[in-house]
């Protein structure tokens, strides 16, 4: 055909060229109009000859006429307008179906032959060769079944040992290593199924290596052993049967291990279906044959978990109620849970069956994962809850529900934290199992899944964050702590001038503001991040705003380099006693820009950095206390020298009060000669804090070897002198006797006041 065109194509170039010559005969043909274009009739077995001939006694409209009926044969058919709107969906709908019934009709149809077909495919596989006949080959797989158990057998005594020592942790082993040791023991599980996996097959290359038609049945039948020993890895990995101080799950020992046997025994039955289909594909068994077999072993593990979920009804009902509030839903359903179970294995089993009638054999793993989403749903769920426990549990903050109402704000604070996430943790996880099942079916709602990343992210970084800040604020309180059982916890007394904080601790408090600021800015940042916002704009605009701020905010600029700068000479720290911008008090705390000082009578000072141009540390390395005292003058110096040398013996005794004193009491003689007597000082050093102690004691000491020797204190008199003393009422002696008492407390007042400030 082609060739022909080929030709016509040629000729029709030909005749264009020749068309000067033919005017005439054109004009004429066309000018008739009487005279039709006969069709022209090439035969199919023409030789070239035979087609120049032809060719040659045609016209133009003949060859144009031929050449355009050629090229409409081979012309392609024009295609239907294409379907939109409702008539599209209709029409794919209808397709849908049509599709559907078409793969009934064809399983329906094999099924029907499919109980006859099976033994024979199973026989046909089973036959074996020339070179290794059946029986052959069933010795050949009863000697490496017999293989792969003594294998294990010997793995397992081999490792005993090992395995043992792997299990045993203390009872108050942390998290990480109860983990660790899990993964320790699986990874020595897998290595065994490979050495098993390698020593059977060597074996059977060794023993029957002219077999080769064979290596189907071994390939199949080792496929489901692997799998059944994969199962068993990831059921002690989860359960942990014979090892309770590795099981995370909330599991005795007696369910753990009946669990364990309920999830080996399910294991076999797909084994041995796995085995099968493996064969069934391997011999070319038809689709039907293969879905039949996989429909009624997923019937046989369905059966058994229905059998599984009726036998423990009861055992699980108690143990959803113990676990439960009264008024909860789980409490009021706990008895008809295993309905709802039958239920969803059946629907599943259901739906499964119909899937792997349209879609073949692609349904098989979808389905599976659909059967294993629910007891992972759960399982996610509980290691969920379990982390926000452990972040709640590492800030010593565990309260029952029921008691918040008896703890401090704090708590309650803590206590509304976990249960946010407790709850979005409940609800993403539910929310990312419901977008997972729609995934695995092909239906991927992206908009949904990204949601749920988000969500788990940010619950996540929530969930980090607070573990590292409580992690690192829990060290530095129990440095602080540490710190300050060392320091003895003196105060003064309340009157100031205690022993002085700790320049590590001082900056221990500014570093935990520091990190408490950066974790919540790194924070911040990865849940924006996770929500899909940039952050690169943010960070560039942050640190434009930083710089406009340093130029606007010159206030703030000058309290917090003031506050370095006293902090790096150590001018205070927290717990010492200071003197700054006209207060006075105990540092109680130091933040970025001011500090807060404690008046000794309860007040509290904030004074920014900026504002403090002299600090007078009442509380570095040691203080002096002088008492000043009045004694008549006709007092013996020298008895009273004596009696403060004795006071001082007896202070040095006492092992407390002589690890404050960084002198002796002394005797400082007379300091004046006053109106009413002679005024002596005593003065002794100290450590910071303990001369208030000391001044109480060495007062009271004084008072009383003072009074045994008969020494008094000097007192204020006043003489008034009145000249008519004998012609005075009685009323105006009253008036001059408290006028002379007024004078008197004026006077007293005055010299408190002037001994004060000498002090």
């Amino acid at each position: 055909m082609f060739k022909r065109l080929f030709i016509l194509v040629a000729l029709v170039c030909l005749l264009s060229g020749l068309a000067g010559t033919h005017t005439a005969l054109g004009a004429a043909n066309s000018g008739s109009g009487s005279k039709s274009v006969e069709p022209v009739v090439i035969p199919s077995d023409a030789t070239p000859s035979q087609l120049n001939e032809i060719m040659a006694s045609l016209s133009d409209g003949q060859v144009r006429r031929l050449l355009l009926a050629e090229l409409q044969k081979n012309a392609a058919p024009p295609l239907p307008p294409e379907e939109t709107g409702l008539a599209a969906a209709v029409h794919k709908l209808k397709r849908g179906a049509a599709f559907v019934r078409e793969r009934f009709e064809y399983l329906f149809s094999g099924a029907s032959a499919a109980p006859r077909e099976l033994p024979k495919v199973l026989a046909a596989a089973l036959a074996g060769s020339d070179e290794l006949p059946p029986g052959k080959l069933l010795l050949a797989v009863v000697v490496l079944s017999v293989l792969w158990v003594g294998a294990i057998f010997i793995f397992k005594r081999r490792t005993k040992q090992i395995r043992k020592s792997i299990s045993v942790v203390g009872e108050g082993a942390a998290w990480y290593t109860r983990m660790g040791r899990l993964f320790l023991r699986a990874l020595l599980d897998l290595f065994g199924v490979v050495i098993f996996t390698a020593v059977v097959f060597l074996c059977y290359l060794t023993l029957f290596h002219e077999g080769a038609s064979s290596k189907p049945v071994i390939i199949a039948w080792l496929t489901a052993m692997v799998f059944l020993e994969l199962v068993k890895v990831a059921s002690r990995f989860l359960l942990a049967p014979h090892a309770p101080t590795l099981r995370y799950l909330p599991l005795s020992d007696s369910v753990a291990q009946y669990l364990f046997r309920w999830t080996v025994n399910v294991a076999r039955v797909m084994a041995v279906g796995l085995l099968v289909v493996t064969l069934l594909r391997f011999e070319g068994g038809s689709e039907a044959m293969t879905l039949l077999v996989t429909t009624a072993f997923g019937f046989i593990v369905a059966f058994m978990l229905v059998l599984l979920a009726l036998w423990n009804q009861r055992v699980v009902a108690e143990s959803i109620r113990r676990n439960n509030a009264p008024d909860s839903l789980l409490y009021q359903l706990a008895g008809a849970w295993h309905v709802g179970a039958i239920v969803y294995v059946f629907f599943f089993w259901i739906f499964w069956v119909f899937a792997l009638m349209i879609f073949g054999g692609k349904a098989m793993l979808p389905g599976v994962l659909t059967l294993l989403v629910v007891p992972a749903y759960f399982l996610v769920d509980w290691a969920t809850q379990r982390l926000v426990r452990f972040a709640v549990e590492m800030a010593d903050m565990e309260v029952p529900l029921d008691e918040v109402e008896d703890h401090k704000p704090g708590t309650l604070h803590i206590t509304k934290f976990e249960n946010f996430l407790s709850r979005g943790f409940r609800v993403l996880v539910f929310a990312a199992s419901f977008f997972f099942l729609f995934r695995v079916w092909g239906m991927d709602l992206t908009v949904g899944r990204e949601v749920v990343r988000a969500g788990i992210n940010i619950l996540i970084v929530l969930i980090l964050a607070y573990i590292f800040w409580v992690s690192v604020s829990g060290y530095i309180e129990r440095k602080l702590k540490q710190k300050g059982d060392e320091a003895g916890g003196e105060s003064g007394e309340g009157d100031g001038g205690g022993p002085g904080g700790d320049r590590f601790s001082t900056l221990l408090q500014l570093v935990k503001k520091f990190i408490f600021a950066s974790i919540a800015v790194v924070a911040v940042l990865i849940i924006l991040s996770s929500m899909g916002v940039d952050i690169g704009p943010l960070i560039a605009g942050a640190s434009v705003f930083g710089i406009a701020i340093g130029f606007g905010a010159q206030t703030l600029v000058k309290d917090i380099i003031s506050g370095i700068f006293f902090l790096t000479d150590d001018a205070f720290r927290v717990g010492d006693y200071i003197e700054t911008a006209g207060a006075m008090g105990t540092v109680e705390e130091i933040s970025v820009r001011s500090l807060k000082l404690r008046h000794h009578l309860g007040f509290l000072y904030t004074i920014p950095f900026g504002s403090m141009k002299m600090v007078k540390n009442n509380t570095r390395d040691w203080a002096v206390m002088k008492l000043q005292y009045l004694v008549p003058f006709d007092t013996d110096i020298h008895q009273v020298k004596k009696i403060i040398k004795k006071i001082n013996k007896e202070v040095r005794a006492v092992p407390e009060l002589n690890e404050f004193m960084l002198s002796d009491i002394k005797s400082q003689g007379v300091k004046a000669m006053e109106e009413y007597g002679m005024r002596m000082r005593v003065k002794f050093m100290t450590k910071p804090g303990g001369q208030f102690t000391l001044r109480k004691l060495v007062l009271a000491k004084m008072r009383k070897y003072f009074a045994e020797a008969g020494i008094e204190f000097a007192k204020p008199r006043v003489s008034v002198h009145i000249p008519d003393r004998e012609h005075l009422t009685g009323e105006e002696e009253v008036l001059a006797a408290a006028a002379a008492s007024q004078a008197v407390n004026k006077e007293a007042a005055a010299k408190k006041k002037k001994d004060g400030h000498s002090l």
